[in-house]
């Protein structure tokens, strides 16, 4: 065999330990956070807007984002509190009579956790 490929092979063996190493751990740290979602985008209806601020992608997303905030390797366990949805007319923008509200959702309680190493 050529030393080439002997070097290789033990390259991946290493690597492949250290991999392992960093799946093994679960959960570790955990914390709660408080936070406010941020607004919809552009004038709606409040009906629509109201529903599209607090259920659904944008929900999820915003609240991944806000456990990844705290610092790198954090991430989602569980919502704890959904918090409420707080309406707000759109100020400075035109809107067509009942399109005129932007809403997001106030106090939303998380619970964040980061991973435990294995190595």
């Amino acid at each position: 065999m050529n030393i080439s490929k002997i070097c290789f092979l033990f390259v991946l063996y290493v690597m492949s330990n250290q991999a392992i190493a960093l799946s093994t751990g679960g959960i570790g740290e955990t914390k709660i956070i408080t936070g406010n979602m941020k607004p919809t985008p552009g004038c709606k209806n409040k009906e629509v807007a109201s529903k599209q601020a607090s259920t659904g992608y944008r929900f999820k997303r915003y609240s991944k984002v806000m456990c990844q905030q705290i610092a790198y390797g954090w991430s989602l366990v569980e919502v704890q509190d959904r918090g409420e949805v707080v309406c707000e007319t759109c100020e400075g923008e035109e809107g067509n009579g009942d399109d005129n509200y932007r809403c997001y959702v106030k106090n939303v309680k998380l619970l964040c956790g980061i991973t435990n190493r294995g190595y």
